[in-house]
């Protein structure tokens, strides 16, 4: 009788991605004035953090939508126009709601309708959004419960199907404690088929490919650290690069289901090794993954690949008038920038309307029509107090310009001038950090942390040369940080050797800075120079709302 075989190992993902069990989860629900996420607003926002079917904490606030609820809405969901009144703005509680995330995944039922309203408004109000994993529980519910157990996937249907202990009511915070009791249902239920990560729950329904399991080993020796992770061929040129707070969690998603991106699935086969550079920080960790990006092209990155490249708007010295520019230049000659632009099609739309709001729709017709024409020094002041100090001539040319658009009913064109101003004031926005941040010969400044590799509360340094990144260091609780930041000030001295003006050639970096320095509880340590916020306050989108609201107010007059 010839030998028995042993039964074949069945694949596992223990080793793959995040345990389910140690899988910090905040499920989310929304309650807004409609559905659609570029137009209507949030009313209210409800969360359960959970880890291990234990809850951590919860989160509710009322929103003010800055707009009246629909009836229907209002009847729906039981919240009035009374009930939001004197609540905090969309752009106050965002933030607080990201940080009440932190670094957990994103549970929600149709998230691309909640996820959708959150990234909507994070845009809209410059708010950076973290990309957090993203768990459908509708969608996980679809593979889960097949029409003969249960007659619809509404979260009401399956919350009284699972025995819910709270019933969704259309109110943010029931129906995200509800959402939680259906989750935690299905993980037992999918548990006993192998589903014991994050990343397996979030591809339930797919399996990862060949080339995925056949690659996996790749992923095993990689460290729960912040850092960057290079994927490399077989020469060790450098395929693909990217950073995570924790390169373990991170790499083994690669070689999951829950890997969809194309780019990154035509990679893999030719992978042969993975090289990791831990960092201290996640600040580090960005920075080195766009330095590295930029020095070695990887064929399988899009982002960072050449900062060099930006698009500026500029006003030229002397009466030269405005005008595209690939490079940033000193502004001390009278010259003002702003940028870097998003798109080369966006430069003459801005021109005009810069022109138009100063020197009239004549002038601003003829320049279009004639290229660039001399400025004489009044509107040259005037369009360079636009871009540089004060849109308020801008926003209220684009406000009156709308409000006869709304009035006569072209809602298209109130839009497309909408959108238009909002480019000019992120444009000038991001240009005020920048400039702040080239004129700084050394910034050191400190920010609490409550996590990380110092596993225990204390202080983030960073240092920043020119809006460099120059060094980088944690510092426990009740320690003076002032002497670490000593010690940051003798190192990265080079740096400054690279400065170029608004941080021409490595904006993406100084922009990871910039957003860092504006994080809550941020304080100077050590500056040499004058370090002066920017005021890009005076540019952000509120600002046109308010101008367009006074042409109503006017109107009525």
């Amino acid at each position: 009788m010839p030998a028995r075989r042993p039964p074949r190992q069945q694949l596992s993902f223990d080793d793959l991605g995040t345990p389910l069990a140690e899988a910090t989860l905040v499920v989310v629900d929304l309650e807004t004035t409609g559905t659609n996420p570029t137009e209507d607003a949030i009313t209210e926002i409800g969360a359960v953090k959970v880890r291990g079917g234990e809850v951590l904490g919860e989160f509710r606030t009322f929103v003010d939508p800055q707009r009246p609820i629909p009836a229907y809405i209002a009847s729906l969901t039981g919240i009035s126009d009374a009930m939001v009144a004197g609540a905090p703005h969309i752009g106050t509680v965002l933030p607080m709601f990201l940080d009440f995330v932190g670094d957990a995944a994103l549970v929600a039922h149709n998230a691309r309708f909640d996820i959708g309203f959150l990234t909507a408004h994070a845009s809209r109000h410059h708010i950076p959004w973290p990309s957090p994993p993203v768990l459908d529980t509708l969608a996980l519910a679809r593979t889960v419960y097949r029409r003969d157990e249960v007659r619809d996937h509404r979260l009401s249907t399956l919350a009284a199907h699972v025995g819910a202990s709270v019933p969704p009511d259309h109110r943010a915070l029931s129906d995200a404690r509800a959402t939680v009791d259906v989750l935690h249902a299905m993980i037992a239920r999918l548990g006993p088929q192998g589903a014991t990560t994050l990343e397996d729950l979030a591809s339930a329904h797919r399996r990862a490919s060949p080339v995925q399991l056949r690659k996996k080993h790749l992923a095993a020796t990689v460290p729960p650290v912040p850092g960057v992770y290079e994927f490399l061929d077989a020469q060790g040129q450098v395929l693909y690069v990217g950073t995570s707070r924790n390169l373990r969690s991170r790499v083994r998603t690669y070689f999951t289901a829950a890997e969809t991106r194309r780019r990154v699935l035509d990679m893999l086969p030719r992978a042969e090794s993975i090289r990791t550079i831990e960092c201290t920080t996640a600040t580090e960790a960005a920075v080195r993954e766009l330095r590295i990006i930029g020095a070695t092209k990887p064929p399988s990155n899009r982002r960072g690949l050449t900062p060099e490249k930006a698009l500026w708007l500029r006003l030229g010295p002397g009466r030269e008038g405005l005008r595209a520019a690939r490079l940033a230049k000193d502004e001390s000659d009278g010259s003002a920038q702003i940028g870097p632009l998003g798109s080369r099609h966006d430069v003459e739309p801005l021109k005009a309307l810069l022109t138009d709001a100063v020197m009239g729709r004549a002038a601003a017709f003829e320049t279009s029509s004639r290229g660039d024409r001399p400025v004489d020094q009044g509107h040259r002041s005037r369009i360079r107090r636009a871009l540089l100090e004060d849109p308020s001539e801008v926003l209220e040319h684009a406000a009156g310009r709308m409000r006869g658009h709304v009035t006569a009913g072209h809602y298209e064109d109130a839009e497309r001038i909408r959108q238009l101003t909002l480019t000019y004031l992120k444009a000038a926005r991001r240009a005020s950090r920048l400039r702040a941040l080239a004129a700084i010969p050394l910034l050191i400044a400190a920010r609490p942390v409550t996590e990380g590799v110092i596993g225990r509360r204390g202080w983030e340094l960073l240092a920043v040369r020119h809006g460099r990144f120059s060094g980088t260091a944690l510092v426990p609780a009740r320690t003076d940080p002032l002497a670490a930041a000593r010690s940051l000030a003798l190192t990265g001295s080079g740096e400054a050797e690279l400065a170029a003006p608004l941080c021409q050639g490595y904006h993406q970096e100084a922009e990871i800075l910039a957003s860092w320095l504006e994080g809550e509880g941020m304080r100077t340590v050590l500056v040499e120079g004058a370090w002066a916020v920017p005021a890009r306050a005076r540019f952000e989108a509120e600002h046109l709302t308010e101008h367009f609201s006074r042409t109503a107010a006017a109107a009525e007059a």
